[in-house]
């Protein structure tokens, strides 16, 4: 108890503090509410960024549905699109998450059985034993995401969790305010508080340095009502319904600040042959028709373009995203 008490000293701020973009700067701090482009950068050399993830159990089944999201999608410089998979223990195939992992795609945490910890203690143990599961599969050191279940934050005792287990980012946080092309926000740190609550869930109340939040923005549905995820959207029932709510979210990010595109695919989504069509043909509709502007990238990989700015002119030598290119965040554990 002693030790996570002194570790937790830390991990947590000493004060709570509007936070200062003076101050809190690139590569390591971001305030949420900066109203500056990473970099100082004007819209047009900002890449499209879209990331693609995913949560739950890796089964043999939802596989096959997953790698048909990406297939013939390329980004500019050739390289494959890759996403982010987030794991549920319970059920989980591990030679198919190891294959991911191979492939290029991203590995984080979502939880041991698709329940959230009730506390701290629950958070540290439940990220800790996944993350063992994944030890001898995976590069550990570059697992270091996590999607809490539900989608729903866990506040301080998650970010408690992320930090005592030597993650670095959660992206699980959502708020009907920050769901438009003049209000989407960039990563942003916990260095200070407050911070954005989210809709569903609780965002941490206490500063949390150098720990990132990727927000997923709210889709609207044809009525214009918000909805997290696809599946949860009313009225999409045929391959052109997915494609045009996916065009859509995608057109407000595109034409605002050009903040990242968090596109989650659960597995009923996935399953449905219409959603599924549709969001293959949009993700290779925006490739082929925006050039070099739209890159399909994992979110760690998304992190590292917010931590080193870089303009759409010279991406195809930025490091970070070449096909064999180093994964490695600024992260100080």
């Amino acid at each position: 108890m002693l030790r996570i008490s002194l570790l937790l000293s830390v991990l947590i701020g000493l004060s709570q503090q509007a936070c200062d973009p003076a101050q809190c700067v690139l590569p390591d701090c971001r305030c949420y509410d900066d109203p500056n482009q990473p970099g100082g950068l004007e819209t047009t050399q900002i890449p499209q960024i879209i990331m693609v993830s995913f949560e739950g159990t890796i089964s043999s089944a939802n596989l096959e549905l997953y790698r048909g999201i990406f297939a013939d999608v390329t980004n500019p410089n050739g390289c494959p699109g890759r996403g982010t998979f987030f794991i549920e223990d319970e059920g989980t195939n591990y030679g198919s998450v190891r294959n991911l992992a191979m492939e290029g795609h991203e590995i984080g945490i979502q939880s041991v059985n698709g329940i959230s910890p009730n506390d701290s203690s629950g958070w540290i143990e439940a990220i800790r034993d996944v993350r063992a599961e994944l030890d001898d599969l995976v590069d550990i050191n570059k697992v270091l995401g996590v999607r809490a279940p539900s989608i729903a934050m866990g506040g301080n005792d998650e970010l408690i969790g992320i930090g005592l287990n030597n993650m670095l980012y959660d992206s699980s946080c959502s708020n009907v305010d920050y769901s438009d092309s003049g209000t989407f926000l960039w990563p942003y740190t916990f260095d200070n508080m407050p911070t954005v609550p989210c809709t569903n869930g609780d965002a941490p109340v206490d500063p949390f340095k150098g720990k990132w939040e990727v927000m997923i923005a709210d889709l609207h549905d044809k009525n214009g009502d918000p909805c997290v995820v696809p599946s949860g959207c009313r009225e999409v029932t045929t391959k052109r319904d997915a494609f045009e709510l996916l065009f859509g979210a995608f057109d407000e990010h595109y034409s605002g600040k050009r903040t990242p595109f968090n596109l989650i695919i659960d597995p009923a989504w996935a399953a449905n042959e219409n959603f599924n069509a549709g969001t293959v043909e949009f993700l290779q509709y925006v490739r082929a028709s925006f050039g070099n502007e739209v890159w399909v990238v994992p979110i760690q990989r998304a992190l590292q373009w917010v931590q080193d700015p870089t303009p759409i002119a010279d991406l195809d030598s930025f490091a970070p995203w070449q096909c064999n290119g180093d994964t490695t965040l600024r992260f100080k554990p």
